[in-house]
């Protein structure tokens, strides 16, 4: 019984992604290169380094909201501020609370 949910669960969960998603699955390509997927690396509390994003559309000392290709990206915290950037990533540091994918 366990056995026939979880092949359903797999079933549907393949159903649900898209042809480009199965290519890059099958061949083992890198999801954030092939999909533009954001990466975050958060270090500490401190700092969080973002990659494959496309704009700044929100930039406070309490809320920095990006553009990534995929989705939008929310940084909360205290005294935050962009310490460099470029067209593919940047670097925030401050006191970070709370990350968000929206």
């Amino acid at each position: 019984m366990i056995r026939k949910k979880q092949a359903k669960k797999a079933e549907s969960n393949a159903i649900e992604k898209s042809a480009k998603e199965l290519l890059v699955d099958s061949l083992k390509l890198p999801r954030d290169m092939m999909l533009g997927a954001s990466i975050v690396t958060v270090i500490g509390d401190a700092q969080a380094l973002v990659e494959n994003y496309r704009g700044i559309l929100e930039y406070t000392e309490c809320c920095i909201m990006l553009q990534g290709k995929t989705c939008r990206i929310r940084i909360r915290g205290q005294c935050l501020r962009i310490s460099y950037y470029t067209n593919e990533d940047m670097k925030i540091e401050g006191k970070i609370a709370e990350i968000s994918y929206l």
